[in-house]
């Protein structure tokens, strides 16, 4: 009993600390704008309205100019104008700039470049939420009060002095019933201040409930095993009301609730599952059709007993992304039971052994070396996570595109306050930044972009142009402490899976 509190605790924990990605809120982009790359980092304030920090690195030539644009996807009015985007002393090829940010949910910053090998532009989504509130120092607030109580005896004292000698002439000196006249007054100044106070008191608190009540929840989520047929199966559910009701708009009026878009293929998949053992190494990455969108029925590999954190990636039309988070239990396999996989990018990993702590064994004898591994990465700073994959031979492989990308990651951290899924081009989902680009002002009817988007997709994923053995993903982790990474590549017509363990330093002092 206690140990299901405190996993369901734990659970609760993480919702708490959750953003579009599980504990790590930054957003980061790596490819080209025209003639140039770059790597984009976003760095939200962790509050809305807030200033968020943009972080652009341009590698090989870098342009003369930089300019930043924040816009919303939804957003009626023209955008604001761009911002500069200034070089950053001492650090060739980074520039930074900031950006107020006005409005939580599907953000985008458009970044444009200018310089002697010509111009270009790239359209970078985010998701901005608000996942913090902001308290308010002690001192200032103490400094606030004593001037204010310093303002208001002013003020009456004033008002009492006007009253009481504004028409005596000089030299005279004020009646009784002038004094008590400026006595009266200042009474009724001192009652009308303490309820402007008291209004101005009871309109913060409930500005900031408000706020309270809009602090970004993920969707929530349970998932479900049944291991008594001979193909066992996960079964993850939305029970998120405002999602379940998305399409009733009298109750999401009753309720508060938002109006969600639909959801968007991203990589191919409508959702991407992730399982992570507690106590084990296992790992699996897995992928189901839905016929409601809100039960998401997957057949589930043969793992090891263990308590499994459960991670799962949705896109909505409207570039929006979630990551919603839950756990579910799994016994050891039955004898006789079979896995058939219900699609065919769905892999597992149960744990093979590393070499080293920089190289690991792939389950066809292949090596995976991570390249950065020397470099000790600390929380903040930008993680060199190069890897590259070798036969036992020596020789390089030759990567094919696993759901149109050279590899995919996961990072988490081991107490499972951090998850992200990550890409060579970043933490962005594929679907967002079309949605950002593809976006007309016809669209909307809900499901029509949708639609063009997974079109798109798809055609994109058929010509996309794998690495040739290795592959790299732009990141920095946001916390120090001990962390697991579960890199996938697909070659030889299969996936291959390997984790690297990796300890992460505090950020140093500034």
């Amino acid at each position: 009993m206690m140990k299901n509190f405190l996993r369901t605790a734990g659970v609760f924990v993480v919702y708490m600390i959750s953003s579009a990605h599980v504990g790590s809120p930054d957003t980061w982009f790596e490819g080209d704008a025209g003639p140039y790359h770059l790597t984009v980092q976003i760095e939200p304030a962790g509050v809305v309205p807030g200033v968020a920090k943009v972080f652009v690195r341009a590698t090989g030539d870098a342009p003369q100019q930089v300019t930043i644009q924040a816009n919303k996807f939804d957003a009626t009015g023209g955008a604001p104008p761009p911002e500069p985007a200034v070089p950053v002393p001492g650090d060739p090829g980074l520039f930074e700039g900031k950006l107020w940010i006005m409005s939580s949910g599907s953000n985008s910053v458009t970044v444009a470049v200018n310089g002697t090998k010509g111009s270009g532009k790239v359209v970078v989504p985010a998701v901005v939420v608000a996942y913090s509130r902001l308290k308010l120092d002690k001192p200032m607030g103490a400094g606030l009060a004593v001037m204010g109580i310093f303002l208001i005896a002013g003020l009456v004292t004033i008002v009492g002095a006007a009253v009481r000698e504004s028409v005596l002439p000089p030299g005279d000196a004020p009646s009784a019933n002038t004094q008590k006249r400026a006595r009266v007054a200042m009474s009724i100044t001192s009652v009308l201040l303490a309820a402007a106070i008291f209004g101005g008191w009871k309109w913060w608190n409930s500005e900031d409930a408000s706020y309270v009540r809009g602090i970004y929840k993920p969707l929530s989520a349970v998932a479900a095993v049944d291991q008594s047929s001979p193909s066992p199966g996960l079964k993850l559910s939305i029970t998120d009301g405002p999602w379940i009701h998305r399409n009733d708009s009298l109750w999401l009026s009753r309720h508060g609730g938002n109006g969600w878009t639909p959801l968007v293929e991203d990589h191919g998949k409508l959702i991407h599952i992730f399982l992570i053992g507690e106590r084990t190494a296992a790992f699996a990455h897995l992928h189901s059709a839905t016929r409601d969108s809100v039960n998401f029925p997957a057949s589930l590999p043969p793992l090891p007993a263990d308590n499994y954190r459960v991670f799962a990636d949705i896109v909505h039309e409207s570039g929006f992304t979630h990551t919603m988070v839950t756990s579910v239990s799994v016994a050891d396999p039955v004898k006789g039971q079979t896995f058939t996989s219900s699609d065919p990018d769905d892999s597992f990993f149960t744990g093979n052994p590393a070499r080293t702590a920089s190289r690991a064994i792939l389950d066809d004898g292949s090596t995976m070396d991570w390249l950065g591994q020397n470099s000790h990465p600390a929380a903040g700073k930008p993680a060199d996570l190069r890897f590259e994959i070798r036969r036992a031979d020596g020789s390089r492989v030759v990567l094919e595109p696993y759901m149109g990308m050279a590899g995919h990651a996961v990072v988490e951290r081991a107490d499972g306050t951090v998850f992200v899924h990550l890409h060579p081009t970043g933490t962005i989902s594929m679907a967002s930044q079309m949605a950002f680009a593809m976006r007309q002002p016809g669209d909307t009817i809900k499901g029509r972009l949708g639609m063009r988007i997974s079109e798109a997709e798809m055609s994109q994923m058929q010509h996309a142009v794998p690495a040739n053995g290795a592959v790299s993903f732009p990141y920095a982790f946001p916390r120090e402490g001990p962390y697991n990474v579960w890199v996938q590549v697909r070659y030889d017509g299969s996936v291959h899976t390997c984790r690297f363990m990796m300890s992460v330093k505090a950020a140093p002092a500034t």
